[in-house]
């Protein structure tokens, strides 16, 4: 009995290490997460900047009907491989941004659930890609981990393209930046079961992750927030509470910044001043 508590003590520490927020992971992803901005036309030839640097591309990531674009490739500095998602940039986006009727969650029926039916839409478009983009990167770098980013709308479907990995096998990490929210409460609670690491990093008075409402549509947000304040002060925010009332919430959408959203870590999250080509 004592080894079994012992076994089970140590693997309780695993996995709050496995799931503890990694900084480097942060910041070298919300760099990444800016270059998705520069376009599917440019992410063979970008070269990424910052703590990205050094990242090698591997495949465009594209749906021509919801013209939700990203990229996957290996960052060797982080041994870890990288599912890049762009935030909106086209009209395309924006009114999948606004479809905010939710669809039943069919990927997963047993979370009787529903989401964001534009979301989705977007991210079924790609999912197949990608994971047989990160199958292939997985056979050349094996020990690597799996992870996940994307910022504002690219922040939704990078969510629901993580759970697409999932459900296909591929373990993976969630870092993203202005996330509106992607389902119900049940879809909430469900995600976090599934990814055990998962940050979504909300900037000040930011308004993207304030939407859609929790009051009237019924959306709400999955855990773990990390809240960055006007001063650039990071809180990882309740682990239980997924609109923790002490970090965005602590704002009304009344009272939000749309400019807040443009910048994460001291950032602007946009291809030039993510990469070190011009386009």
């Amino acid at each position: 009995m004592v080894f079994l508590n012992l076994f089970l003590f140590l693997s309780f520490l695993g996995f709050v290490s496995a799931s503890s927020l990694d900084l480097t992971q942060l910041k070298t992803c919300v760099w990444l997460s800016g270059a998705a901005y520069c376009g599917k036309d440019n992410y063979q030839t970008m070269k990424v900047a910052g703590p990205a640097a050094g990242f090698v591309y591997k495949d465009t990531l594209y749906d021509h009907k919801t013209d939700l674009q990203g990229y996957t490739g290996v960052l060797p500095s982080s041994k870890s491989i990288y599912v890049v998602l762009r935030g909106s940039s086209s009209t395309m986006n924006w009114l999948d941004d606004f479809e905010v009727m939710m669809v039943a969650y069919t990927t997963y029926p047993e979370c009787n659930c529903k989401v964001h039916y534009g979301f989705y839409r977007s991210a079924l478009g790609v999912s197949n890609k990608a994971i047989e983009s990160v199958r292939a990167l997985q056979k050349q770098y094996p020990s690597y981990s799996v992870v996940v980013t994307g910022h504002s709308y690219g922040a939704s479907c990078a969510q629901l393209i993580a759970m697409e990995l999932e459900k296909n096998g591929i373990r993976c990490k969630l870092y993203d930046y202005g996330q509106p929210r992607v389902g119900d409460k049940k879809h909430a609670s469900f995600v976090n079961t599934i990814i055990t690491e998962y940050y979504r990093t909300t900037h000040n008075k930011d308004t993207v992750p304030h939407v859609p409402p929790t009051d009237v549509l019924g959306y709400y947000h999955s855990c773990r927030e990390v809240f960055e304040d006007a001063a650039g002060v990071l809180t990882t925010c309740s682990s239980t509470n997924c609109e923790d009332p002490k970090c965005a919430d602590q704002f009304s959408l009344a009272h939000t910044s749309t400019e807040d959203h443009l910048y994460y870590l001291g950032h602007r999250v946009a291809c030039e001043e993510s990469t070190t080509t011009s386009h």
